[in-house]
């Protein structure tokens, strides 16, 4: 929620309420500077409580935008550097490199990338039907999946800035905390709630919808005739009107929040109240074993920070201060350990808050990750307000003497320029394959959109919805999503996957199933007798694998792992995708997922039961995931990214070396590769690096005693080698088939493996990890 929509320039008035608003009594400050230290360990539960929220708040948003971007009907070609797939397409849009045409341009704020493509150099004259000069022009899909990603993503560096600056206060950050999922990994905050967690409930807000801001009011009485914020509810489904409004909310004005929001008071006990939102912090009623969910509700994002930061203000009477803790940092979006080659994408935010100076540093720092969290979408103006509300400070003094002597922005904008991505930065770390042209998708995407925050984000979002939802417009100027496509009578077909035709891909790569087979299996897959066991498991795949990131994360922030599981993000947003892409409809989130028995060894892919050697079974949705880093134990591995036996290698790129893990065949987690189950068009992409070692370590599982150990691998001369080669092009599942059947004793009178089962449908309907 923005403090102040920065998209309206009339806001004179609306920044001297908020000034007024953040100034506190001598009273009230005496409280927080010389607090009565009987409340310490009170108020370091509550401070560390106001942390998780505020992690809990950005986590709430992203697989929530997650499932509404992957909803937007379309194709993308895998980035591919290894050319395993030339020519082929999948299932679900990805960010695309491209420029919006002059008449859905956003001049104000969209940055205009058309003279990059440089499109007169293109082949082909405007009557030619041949000619390619708006090959790179992106469809509204395009450009709708482009914007709403670049908030996505925005989200995930919100969410590390929070982590960080919770660790920084000793609190270890839950990324599974259970305000917003259950015991079996559902969101339940999804379940059509009320509300949005630690903020507000929608029954708690005014009917008189003048005080919204314009923008909201107006799609609101178009999209809900006769209805309030009271009738609105949260549910992860598609991106419609509807939606896209609710985004629109959920990234509103602090001003206006305040506004919309009926206060009431809550019973502490038989003499006390307080109100239900907006409370001034330090909260005397709270106790030392309370946690997130004992919090009041703030009202805004703009308050919870504003709560927050009058925590790490507290003085105590015997000297000391809340701000004597500090733990692990982590920083994935402006470093990467190892890569002397990586940029930082935010140069003006740190990532991390390695600050062993005195206070005032660490608060200037502190300071620095609020600012960058609010001013990109969810309560731009708090930075302003808390240091005007501590003005009397030198860190204070330090930011807003910066703010007040920085440079006029260059280009209108509704986000500080040291708040934007770098766009050289974006080049050098996502560069683009030949396909792509000039930039890579990823970059273009969030370089396209680095001016705008959120709300205006979702705002242009909702013009171009309703502008071009119409079934009248063409194809590339339609906005259409999964459900509508299918309603429609579409269905899928080699054009849509083999756009050049003749299966460039499959002749290439001869392990690689044909275009026809993969087409078939989408379709099968969406039949009336199918659909609804397909449905059911892609959504439990999409909350596995949800769950194997956000307890990644949960281990990456505890220090038990240095491996950040970036990897999975798009991983999770592959299987969101591909049940959209299926079926029509939005994955079940609500819904979550059996634990996995501790003693069952489970298997990675079909037919490769250590349980029940010989049948041809997929594993069990609790197992599925999608990057290593969520592996849960071995034999659970399964992609093209190659590790070693040992620790060492990453998700997206194999460094490691020396034997490699083989897959359906590794000893633990985090040694062996990742995607269950394989999909049919996992090839192995080339090795980075200096690394030549095309051999595989093979392992012999033992039920009985719950062990495993090393064993040759026998080759189809008969003779026992060390290990088992592999190549480039081989597909990734008749590897782990060839390890398993060499594990378990299935090889044939020639040592060849005995013949592995017709991928399934599934299967061939999982695009590859590249």
């Amino acid at each position: 929620m923005n403090v102040q929509n920065k998209t309206d320039q009339s806001v004179v008035e609306v920044k001297e309420e908020i000034d007024a608003g953040a100034m506190l009594s001598n009273a009230q400050k005496q409280q927080i500077k010389a607090r009565d230290s009987q409340y310490k360990a009170a108020d370091l539960s509550c401070l560390r409580a106001i942390a998780q929220a505020a992690i809990n708040v950005e986590l709430f948003t992203i697989p929530l935008y997650m499932t509404g971007l992957y909803s937007i009907q379309g194709t993308h070609q895998i980035a591919d550097p290894s050319d395993l797939y030339p020519g082929r397409y999948w299932p679900g849009l990805s960010p695309t490199a491209g420029y919006i045409p002059e008449h859905r341009l956003n001049k104000g704020y969209d940055v205009e990338l058309k003279p990059l493509f440089d499109i007169d150099t293109l082949m082909g004259d405007d009557d030619d039907p041949n000619n390619q000069k708006n090959a790179f022009e992106l469809s509204v899909n395009q450009q709708v999946f482009n914007g709403v990603y670049s908030v996505f993503i925005e989200e995930m560096l919100h969410l590390q800035l929070a982590s960080n600056m919770a660790s920084k206060l000793g609190l270890t950050p839950s990324f599974t905390s259970p305000a917003l999922i259950d015991e079996q990994y559902g969101w339940k905050c999804y379940n059509n709630q009320s509300g949005i967690p630690h903020i507000l409930d929608f029954a708690d807000c005014s009917d008189d919808l003048s005080k919204l801001s314009p923008e909201v009011q107006a799609y609101f009485k178009q999209l809900f005739p006769n209805k309030t914020l009271k009738d609105l509810r949260v549910n992860a489904t598609e991106l419609n009107k509807e939606q896209t409004l609710l985004f629109m909310l959920i990234e509103e004005t602090e001003e206006n929040a305040k506004k919309i929001i009926e206060n009431s008071c809550v019973k502490v006990n038989e003499n006390t109240t307080r109100p239900k939102y907006f409370e001034q912090a330090p909260f005397d009623w709270w106790k030392p074993d309370y946690t997130e969910n004992n919090l009041p509700l703030f009202g805004s994002i703009g308050h919870m920070y504003l709560c927050y930061w009058d925590y790490i203000q507290i003085q105590y009477d015997d000297g000391t201060s809340l701000l004597d803790y500090a733990t692990i940092q982590r920083d994935y979006f402006n470093e990467r350990p190892g890569n002397k080659d990586y940029k930082a994408q935010f140069p003006g935010i740190k990532g991390s808050l390695y600050v062993q100076e005195d206070h005032t540093a660490l608060k200037e720092a502190l300071m620095n990750n609020v600012n960058a969290i609010t001013d990109q979408g969810e309560g731009d103006g708090v930075a302003d307000m808390i240091c005007k509300r501590w003005a009397d400070e030198k860190w204070a003094q330090t930011l807003l003497a910066a703010k007040a002597a920085k440079a006029d922005d260059t280009h209108l904008s509704t986000v500080e320029e040291k708040f934007q991505p770098s766009a050289e930065a974006l080049k050098a770390d996502y560069p683009a394959s030949p396909e792509e042209g000039p930039i890579s998708g990823s970059a273009c995407a969030r370089i396209t959109n680095k001016y705008k925050d959120h709300f205006q984000i979702f705002t242009d979002t909702m013009k171009l919805i309703v502008e071009f939802e119409k079934p009248a417009n063409k194809s590339n100027e339609r906005y259409i999503t999964w459900p509508t496509w299918f309603a429609e009578g579409n269905s899928w077909n080699e054009a849509l996957l083999d756009p050049k035709g003749g299966d460039k891909a499959a002749k290439a790569n001869p392990n690689l199933p044909c275009v026809t087979s993969v087409v078939k299996a989408l379709n099968n897959l969406k039949l009336t007798s199918n659909i609804g066991n397909t449905h059911q498991l892609f959504s439990q795949s999409a909350v596995g694998t949800i769950k194997g990131l956000t307890t990644a994360l949960d281990r990456y922030w505890s220090g038990k792992t240095n491996e950040f599981p970036g990897p999975a993000m798009g991983g999770s947003g592959d299987r969101i995708s591909i049940c959209w892409a299926t079926t029509g409809i939005a994955p079940d989130l609500v819904t979550g997922i059996k634990a996995q028995d501790p003693n069952t060894l489970y298997h990675a892919c079909q037919g490769m039961s250590y349980t029940d050697i010989g049948a041809d079974n997929l594993p069990p949705p609790e197992v599925y995931h999608s990057c290593k880093g969520s592996n849960d134990c071995k034999a659970q591995g399964g992609c093209g990214f190659v590790h070693s036996t040992t620790a060492g290698g990453s998700c997206g790129g194999s460094v490691s070396t020396g034997p490699k893990s083989a897959p359906a065949d590794n000893k633990c987690n985090n040694l062996g590769g990742c995607a269950v189950p394989i999909s049919a068009s996992q090839l192995f992409p080339e090795l980075s690096g200096e690394d030549n070692e095309y051999e595989m370590q093979l392992f012999k599982f033992d039920l009985k005693d719950n062990t495993f150990s090393p064993i040759k691998y026998k080759n189809t001369k008969g003779q026992n080698e060390d290990f088992m080669p592999y190549k480039k092009g081989d597909a990734v599942y008749d590897i782990a088939w060839q390890a398993y059947c060499n594990a378990n004793g299935l090889l044939k009178e020639d040592n060849t493996p005995m013949d592995k089962p017709e991928p399934s449908d599934i299967r061939l309907a999982l695009p590859p990890s590249t």
